[in-house]
């Protein structure tokens, strides 16, 4: 089986593994306990504490563990339950992963917010000035991802945030009757992290998303930053004071330290491997090879086609009148591939985010999302490559038939 689809998730680094293990062998206190053991296991949570912190260029003590993220993403989201009642508007994009639009469609529904959401261009990328059109004193939050999850395309983050604070400050300092609190911003950078370099104090924001299964940890670890200073939020979940009285619960040392190595793999990855060059090549290699075989059938590749621009291992790619479902049940024992999101990959329907993007539904409906990662070889590449082309050509020539 080859392996392309890096984006729904990761294999568990086999060093990753070997550090699980060793630690649910031998570090199995509880990290709240006084004896010895109790206290190897904190000191195993602060050790991977701080390869997360690492890795985003933070203080450690920003880093809260969580079960991944959509526990992440909740704990901002729902966290805004504390804010005023005449501050409730949260701004976010319409191509947002599910976590965040289930979560502002409850706030909506369920605890009266009001939300706003910003289009997308063609390429899947926000504009500065519709968010910014969108601020209004009564913000809480924006929530915007750092990279999306089908098309790759990255959002000039950075670049919002200032720009969404300073307005936010002319407004409110306009009001002379009504107190508000500063605009908090918080940005998912689930699919960003290990495949770029991702600085916390270049991005402005105030949260910042971490989910382990996409940078080869297991399923069921995340992290999030929380910039120091920044207010309490609402806590959703009670009982002992865990994780600076953040999240309660008993921390899970053995998934942490998983984390913690695998946060600290993709910084040498990142820093010494040259490993964002590395995914871009990979990516470049398996167009070629598919447009070489596929010369004779019109494609699209979808959101931006300019590296740094888009996540270098992530290939979103549209083939015209190809029905991708049923392209992905033919090659899915040689080759894992999803249509748009993992969780449209059985779907009949364009994606939330083709459609935002206005991609001609000739295409949307025949788009395939191909993400590589670290393990992927040119040779795995080019046998894929031949394989999707020959599905194609069979569905094609098929279709021609029955005409």
């Amino acid at each position: 089986m080859i392996y392309l689809d890096y984006n729904a998730t990761t294999p568990v680094d086999k060093q990753v593994i070997a550090a699980l293990t060793q630690c649910l062998e031998s570090t199995y206190g509880n990290p709240s306990s006084s004896h010895k053991l109790g206290q190897a296991a904190k000191a195993a949570l602060e050790t991977s504490r701080n390869q997360v912190a690492s890795l985003l260029h933070c203080p450690s003590d920003a880093i809260l563990f969580l079960s991944g993220g959509t526990e992440s993403i909740n704990y901002v989201l729902k966290g805004m339950l504390n804010s005023s009642l005449k501050q409730r508007h949260i701004i976010t994009s319409v191509i947002e992963h599910i976590a965040v639009l289930d979560t502002c469609k409850f706030l909506q529904e369920e605890h009266g917010f009001d939300v706003t959401y910003v289009p997308v261009n063609a390429h899947g990328c926000i504009d500065i000035n519709d968010v910014i059109a969108a601020i209004r004193p009564s913000t809480c939050l924006i929530t915007i991802m750092h990279a999306n999850n089908e098309v790759g395309a990255i959002q000039p983050i950075g670049e919002m945030a200032i720009a969404a604070r300073n307005r936010h400050k002319e407004l409110i300092a306009k009001e002379s009757t009504t107190t508000f609190d500063p605009l908090l911003i918080h940005t998912d950078s689930s699919q960003s992290v290990g495949k770029i370099p991702v600085h916390v104090d270049a991005l402005y924001v105030d949260f910042v998303t971490v989910a382990g299964h996409k940078l080869y940890a297991p399923k069921g670890i995340g992290a999030l930053y929380i910039r120091p200073g920044t207010r309490t939020l609402q806590k959703f979940m009670h009982g002992a004071g865990h994780e600076k009285g953040l999240r309660a619960g008993t921390e899970n040392i053995p998934y942490a330290v998983a984390l913690g190595t695998a946060c600290a793999m993709a910084q040498d990855f990142l820093e010494n491997e040259n490993g964002q060059n590395k995914l871009w090549s990979l990516r470049e290699t398996l167009l070629k090879h598919l447009e070489d075989k596929l010369s004779d059938v019109d494609m699209a590749i979808n959101g931006p086609k300019i590296e740094n621009h888009v996540l270098p291992n992530t290939l979103s790619i549209g083939f015209r009148n190809v029905q991708a479902a049923p392209l992905l049940r033919l090659i899915e024992d040689r080759v894992a591939a999803s249509a748009g999101s993992a969780c449209h990959s059985n779907a009949t329907s364009i994606s939330a985010v083709l459609k935002a993007m206005k991609v001609d539904p000739e295409y949307a409906m025949g788009t395939l999302r191909l993400s590589v990662g670290k393990y992927t070889t040119k040779e795995e590449l080019e046998k894929a490559s031949e394989i999707i082309a020959n599905a194609i050509h069979q569905q094609l020539n098929k279709r021609q038939r029955i005409k």
